[in-house]
């Protein structure tokens, strides 16, 4: 066996698939691995967001995730008479799991986009947003950004008793 099959089996076993790539894409394969291998935040929420991507047969063009069910639709879309549908859904639930054909997906579709229009809208113009609106989208310093949203999710939160703490109390 050589060295080129064992790599492939062992990563492959680890979920990895080594693939041949044309030589005018190398370039860009190797961007893609370094910014999917760093070690930081980042590349961490690189992978996590490739992570549904690779655990469903067809490409996913969008995932809907709420409390407790998620949907992921399956694409690519396909156009008939000038309407656009997915190949399809899975819908993913702590009851298990349903598939929807592709007419209902599109249906499904149109009702969450309505629903997350609706709450996000409302947001969007409550007396309370009005001074924070901007025209256009704000760029983020993730070093400063970062750090400003740790200290505002501390003081937005109680801060957490641990066992000890509560047995020294008494």
């Amino acid at each position: 066996m050589s060295i080129y099959s064992m790599l492939k089996a062992a990563l492959r076993a680890q979920g990895w698939i080594l693939a041949r790539v044309p030589e005018d894409d190398e370039l860009h394969a190797a961007e893609l691995v370094d910014l999917l291998t760093e070690d930081n935040a980042d590349g961490r929420a690189r992978r996590f967001a490739l992570a549904p991507w690779l655990t469903f047969e067809r490409p996913v063009i969008a995932r809907f995730l709420g409390e407790t069910c998620i949907l992921t639709v399956e694409g690519p879309i396909y156009l008939k008479h000038g309407f656009g549908y997915p190949l399809g859904s899975q819908m993913q639930t702590e009851f298990g799991w349903l598939a929807l054909a592709p007419v209902e997906t599109g249906q499904l579709i149109d009702e969450l986009r309505a629903a997350i229009d609706l709450v996000l809208m409302r947001w969007f113009t409550d007396p309370a947003m009005v001074p924070r609106q901007t025209s256009s989208r704000q760029p983020r310093e993730r070093f400063f950004d970062d750090h400003l949203a740790k200290t505002q999710i501390r003081s937005a939160t109680p801060p957490v008793r641990h066992e000890e703490q509560a047995a020294d109390d008494q």
